[in-house]
């Protein structure tokens, strides 16, 4: 593979001379690979091209990779007349870092992992071209975007009822909404199974529609068991579906089995190389497993060559606030409101702040009592509490008396907890005390795997 680490290659039939392979091989490896080609749209033609350092890298990784003939389905960058523009989304304030992402996105194979079944013959040119821009808005995963997104889905949807795949991606938008954006989860949730049991009623054999619905089974539903059944029905379906192997992991790590989760991590690692929103769930989860400096590593990474990325910094924000820095705490905050554009959030970091700087006790004794009061209202008002937050929080400030009190609430309410990285770091703050230990045994859900 000839070519300097800058070079850039023009069209399929360059790449696949660059890789040494035919140009339909090539083309397969970035739609389900996530081989790392870049698209520009405009002009009369949709053009590719890619870097030859990307390129490499991308192959090293690879292993062996057999030269199979492509199936017969459409290109994600077709050489083909592109479809009519969609007009700009207008925002209230300035996302500098979106062209980046957008680049990053089809370089690191997140289209792919976002890809939903072929769009059938029953969408006309028009139609077909604001779906794709809708799964475009889906896959950067940004408030705006995802609001626009649902508006177009929705009208899609009523207009093209018997469209499964128009179904599937409204279903992925609300499900999405709820973490990226501000989509409360009884909305949310409620949303996205409408859609998915639109979808299956035309194609029971739907893997996003399964999937979907095991998100809601385990964090709506707390029903671990239902949630697994459906992801591996899904993942059954749909081996190579990215986005299936990574939701199951977040469960499977969320309720404490680690080494299954970290093959789920592993499986959707190796299909979409790279793709940074896997890797910050993957971190979540090593971190959840108590596995520290690992998770740290990648935090690290993340934060340097993906500043745009939100979810990092909720989960910095919590990584901090388990270590007692509750500055760092308050810092990781105000990033997250500030990317999220999160207009709450970021009058409550500001509030917090203030609090921290006239908080005159070594122990931050003032700041904790905000942010446990903060927990402990959002729980009680939400549609399914888990005082597994408070619980936490109460834990890492030492506050013996607010940790029974979560339980006890928990308990009184029929709570069950996965939550494995808090409860990991209560036991682990209150190694000898009984009492503890026995309650938090008692709010253990059950498994997702079959022992």
């Amino acid at each position: 593979m000839a070519g300097g680490p800058t070079d850039r290659i023009e069209g399929w039939k360059s790449i696949a001379g660059h890789l040494g392979r035919d140009r339909s091989t090539v083309i397969r490896w970035a739609r389900d690979r996530g081989l790392p080609v870049h698209a520009l749209p405009g002009g009369k033609a949709r053009s590719v091209y890619a870097l030859a350092a990307e390129l490499d890298a991308w192959m090293s990784g690879q292993g062996v990779l057999p030269d199979t003939p492509e199936p017969a389905s459409p290109q994600v960058f077709p050489e083909e007349p592109a479809p009519p523009p969609v007009p700009a989304i207008p925002v209230r304030r300035r996302w500098p870092w979106m062209a980046g992402v957008a680049a990053l996105l089809l370089a690191g194979g997140v289209l792919a992992a976002d890809r939903w079944s072929d769009t059938p013959a029953t969408l006309d040119a028009a139609a077909h071209a604001r779906f794709v821009a809708a799964r475009d808005d889906v896959a950067l995963r940004a408030a705006p975007r995802l609001r626009h997104a649902i508006a177009t889905l929705d009208t899609l949807a009523r207009d093209h009822p018997d469209n499964a795949p128009v179904h599937e991606a409204l279903a992925e938008a609300w499900l999405l909404a709820r973490e990226f954006g501000s989509a409360a989860d009884a909305q949310a949730f409620a949303r996205a199974r409408s859609a998915t049991a639109a979808a299956r009623a035309i194609d029971p054999a739907s893997a996003v529609a399964d999937r979907v619905d095991a998100v809601a089974a385990y964090w709506w539903d707390r029903d671990p068991a239902q949630a697994g059944r459906l992801f591996r029905r899904a993942i059954g379906h749909a081996p190579n579906d990215p986005l299936a192997h990574l939701w199951y992991a977040n469960i499977l790590a969320d309720n404490g089995e680690d080494a299954a989760a970290m093959r789920e991590f592993d499986a959707a690692r190796m299909l979409a190389p790279g793709a940074p929103y896997i890797l910050a769930d993957y971190a979540w989860g090593l971190w959840s497993a108590g596995r520290i400096s690992e998770a740290d590593a990648v935090f690290g990474m993340l934060t340097t060559q993906h500043p745009e990325l939100a979810s990092v910094q909720d989960c910095l924000s919590v990584i901090a606030l388990a270590e007692g820095d509750v500055a760092g705490y308050v810092r990781h905050l105000v990033e997250r409101a500030q990317l999220r554009n999160e207009p709450e959030l970021a009058a409550y970091s500001a509030a917090l702040a203030r609090t921290l700087a006239a908080d005159r006790h070594g122990d931050h004794t003032a700041t904790y009592a905000v942010v446990l009061s903060r927990a402990v209202s959002l729980e009680q008002n939400a549609g399914r509490p888990d005082h597994s937050w408070s619980a936490f929080i109460a834990g890492v400030a030492g506050d013996r008396a607010a940790l029974l009190t979560a339980i006890a609430y928990a308990r009184a309410r029929g709570e069950r907890w996965g939550s494995a990285g808090f409860v990991r770091r209560i036991r682990a703050r209150y190694p000898g005390d009984a009492a503890i230990g026995k309650a938090l045994d008692a709010l253990a859900q059950d498994r997702i795997e079959p022992a």
